[in-house]
């Protein structure tokens, strides 16, 4: 059996009562259960990134700021990307976004995939963020769950995901794990 691929599951909101730690925890509880995938839960909050201050764009490369070189650590760590990500105002959060542009050839050829909620089951941020990570150079997949009334399956810090949230999950699960192999094999060919 090969190594497991390293998958961060970035939670995409840092607001009071938000919904994005429930359903960051249920996809951890989820991936538990898979010997293909080690999922780590990165909360944005705990991260508390400036909004982008530096004088150099990310593509350049040569980060200066210890924060900034903690980030591409981080997210240079992994393997693929699962992106909790919250519609707001028919977009994705400032704080997800703001994440993204703070580094750059870090998420390059690595595979990104998203758990969205929010009006029309978060589709509008999955589009703008499928957007952002091409330009990331990202390989963002068709496969993604949109949660629809998340609110309603949520009992305090847990979501209970129905039977059609639990297939979409695992679908991603699965073509996730089929592009974090073969795009991690190119990285290393």
């Amino acid at each position: 059996m090969t190594r497991p691929l390293k998958i961060l599951v970035i939670l995409g909101s840092v607001r009071e009562g938000r919904m994005a730690l429930p359903v960051g925890n249920w996809v951890m509880d989820q991936a538990a259960a898979r010997d293909d995938l080690a999922c780590e839960l990165v909360d944005l909050k705990a991260w508390n990134l400036p909004f982008f201050p530096h004088p150099r764009p990310p593509a350049a490369g040569g980060y200066a700021d210890p924060l900034q070189i903690s980030w591409a650590e981080k997210i240079a760590s992994a393997d693929g990307y699962i992106l909790i990500a919250p519609e707001y105002n028919h977009s994705s959060s400032a704080v997800l976004k703001n994440a993204l542009d703070t580094v750059f050839a870090e998420w390059n050829r690595k595979p990104v995939s998203y758990v969205a909620y929010g009006g029309a089951g978060g589709a509008r941020s999955v589009e703008q963020l499928r957007m952002t990570s091409i330009a990331l150079e990202m390989a963002p997949l068709n496969s993604a769950v949109h949660l629809i009334r998340p609110g309603a399956k949520r009992d305090g810090d847990r979501f209970n995901g129905d039977n059609y949230d639990e297939k979409a999950l695992a679908a991603l699960f699965d073509e996730l794990a089929w592009w974090g192999r073969t795009l991690k094999a190119g990285r290393e060919g």
